[in-house]
Order: structure tokens, then sequence, then C-alpha cells
């Protein structure tokens, strides 16, 4: 089997609701991606996705087309797809960065592998460890008022986690808002915070110190992904688990996390991460230290979140609680049929051969903004 072509859709689709983030990504009202098609002289076709939020991502929907017209696809391009480690190991020495131009593409590759093999990828990657998730749910920054409805509305659906968003109020009322949130609601549901690096090391620790014994179940990425001494400083206040998400792209940053002792958990992102075979790597890292891992997501349509599905399904240190598979939920329309293994507050892993997905190929028309061909 070879690969013969790669085609390139650069989607955007809104929202179903502006989401408001932190100060830093503030509020978003749709949500861009690049679609991989994959093709091989037998007729299969993988696919992957690349999900670019400048500036959580130094990748845009431009650069990611460019860099793998340029320098991806032409090693790629007669390459036997099921050799996915050493298409990588290639990629490691002749593509610097871009991780996630590089995740889509692995993803194509297990989506392939899959299908070429009649397997679901989680096959691949080691085999079911559970068939099903809990889910977490986000919900945007508001007042405590605007809080508590949304976490209450959560608990009516099924859901045991909520993740809050925060970073872009004044620190006094994230307080607030956790304090709140916390005294209507312990017991009744697990709590993350997220600020998505909005806060400074001051901040957080007056944070950490003005909620009390409020305190969330998880605290992620609070300050600069850069910060490492200022993680550490968190890290040794914090009486609850603390995460990083933008901190640890790569496998390298995922090491020097470890070897600072800075946090407790890793926040794993396929497309972000490299795809599957880098993203397992840094779980299977973390895991040999004791780290546990959330499965979480960018703002993502079906394919990555099938893929990240494959991944999460067979990791033994994944934390006691929901994990991020709602992202094509939170959109006005998705180009997959991913949320059909959603449920109640669960999501199921897919039995079908590779990434376990497929696309809509009217809505994918429907919503492309720019293609691009390579063969």
């Amino acid at each position: 089997m070879k690969i013969t072509a790669i085609e390139l859709f650069h989607i955007s689709i809104p929202f179903a609701k502006p989401y408001k983030l932190s100060r830093v990504y503030g509020t978003r009202y749709d949500a861009e991606a690049v679609i991989f098609k994959v093709h091989t002289d037998e007729g299969i076709v993988g696919l992957g996705e690349a999900d670019p939020l400048n500036p959580f991502t130094e990748e845009t929907p431009a650069t990611v087309m460019v860099v793998t017209r340029d320098h991806i696809a032409p090693q790629l391009i007669g390459r036997n797809p099921t050799h996915i480690a050493a298409i990588e190991s290639n990629l490691d020495v002749m593509v610097h960065g871009n991780l996630l131009a590089r995740g889509a593409v692995n993803m194509a590759l297990f989506d392939i592998a899959g299908k070429a093999n009649d397997v679901a990828a989680h096959m691949l990657l080691g085999g079911l460890n559970q068939s099903n998730l809990q889910l977490l749910s986000p919900i945007g920054s508001g007042t405590p008022e605007e809080d508590a409805a949304s976490i209450q509305q959560q608990i009516e659906d099924g859901y045991q986690t909520v993740m809050i968003k925060m970073g872009a109020l004044p620190i006094v009322n994230e307080i607030q808002r956790m304090i709140a949130a916390q005294e209507k609601f312990a017991g009744q549901i697990k709590i993350i915070v997220d600020a998505n690096q909005g806060w400074t090391v001051a901040e957080t620790l007056e944070f950490l110190d003005g909620i009390g014994r409020n305190r969330p179940d998880l605290l992620e990425q609070p300050i600069n992904r850069h910060d490492l001494s200022g993680l550490k400083r968190i890290h040794r206040r914090a009486a609850c688990l603390l995460s990083a998400d933008e901190g640890v792209a790569s496998t390298q940053e995922a090491t020097a996390l470890i070897r600072a002792q800075a946090v407790d958990a890793f926040s794993i992102k396929v497309s972000k991460n490299g795809g599957l075979s880098n993203a397992r790597k840094i779980a299977a890292t973390a895991d040999a230290f004791g780290l546990k891992i959330l499965m979480n997501s960018m703002l993502e349509f079906g394919i990555t979140q099938a893929a990240s599905l494959q991944l999460g399904c067979v990791l033994p240190n994944l934390l006691d609680m929901g994990h991020a598979y709602m992202s094509v939920l939170r959109m006005s329309d998705d180009i997959t049929d991913f949320n059909q293994n959603i449920s109640h507050a669960t999501v199921t892993v897919p039995t079908s051969a590779g990434l376990g997905v497929r696309v809509n190929e009217a809505k994918l028309k429907k919503y492309t903004k720019d293609y691009l061909k390579i063969d």
C-alpha cells in the first residue's frame, strides 16, 4: 500500500453560542480546523484533523496547509501508511515543530492502518481499558448566578464533572465564583478550574488563599506555559491537583515538568500533542512517574474527538473524573457523525475500523473556506 495524495480542507463552523474564555483567548464565536484526507492506492482514505487556535497554538490554518504542502507531503507520498513508526521518525528529522499538522497526519495513518486490518485504532494502541467514559462539561466565564444555572443544568443532564473557565475577570470575582459554586454544589459534581494562562503567579496564589476550603478538584494551567518556576511555586501551595495544558505540548516539555515536580497531571489533547503516537508517549511517561491524565480538547470537530477517544479508552492513568469528549456538542454543526457515540453525559468507544468516524461530504463542502490537494 502507498500514499498517493493528500487533500486539505480549511473549515469554519460557528459555536452554538459564543464561548467566553480567559483574557488571553477572549470570546470565541466559531471554530476552525484543517481536515486531512490521506489517499492510498488501495482506495483506503485516512482522516485527520488539525485544530489551530492562535494564540493557544503557534500554528494557524494557513500555516498547517503550507507546511503540509511544502514539508510533510513530500515525506509521505509513495510511503506505506501502515509503517507509522518509520514515518514518524522520518518526520522528526525533516519537520521541526508543527505539532498540529503532524498530529493530523498521524491520526490519518492510524485510521488507514485500522481500516486496512479491520480493527479499531485502539487495538493498535494496546486494546481497551474501558469501553466508555464520563464526560465533563465546560462553562464559560460568567457571574456566580450564571455559573449556578449552568452547573445545575449539567447535573440534571447527568454530568459528574464541570470545567469552569476563569482568567477573564478580576481575581476577586473569580474567588467569589469558586466559593459560590462549592457552597451550592459541593459533593454533587467535581469542579475543574481552567484559567487558560490568564493569571499571574501572584493572582493564582491570591485565588488559592481566597477560596479557602472551597477548592476545585483540579486547577489547570493558570499561568504562562513557559513559567516553570512559577508553576512549581503554585504546586507547593495548592491544596488541589494541578495540571499542565498549554505547557505540555511536546514530550520534551512533559519531561521537564516531571523533573521539576511542577504538576500532578497532564492535559492531553491529541491535536496539540502531535497525534496519537506522541500523545501516547506523553501519557506513558506520566504514568511511569505517577502522574494522571485528563483527556481534554481543543475547539475540535469529530475526527480529533474520535482519535482522542481511541487513545483515552486505552490509558490506565486517567483522572477519576469526566473527560472532554463533548466538543461537537458546543458547535452549531459538525462534519462527522461522532455525536452518535454520546448519550447521557457518557461517550462510548466505537468498535468500527480505524478512528470509527465518518465524514458528511455535503457538510464538509458547505463549511470549507479553502482547499488544497497534493499529489
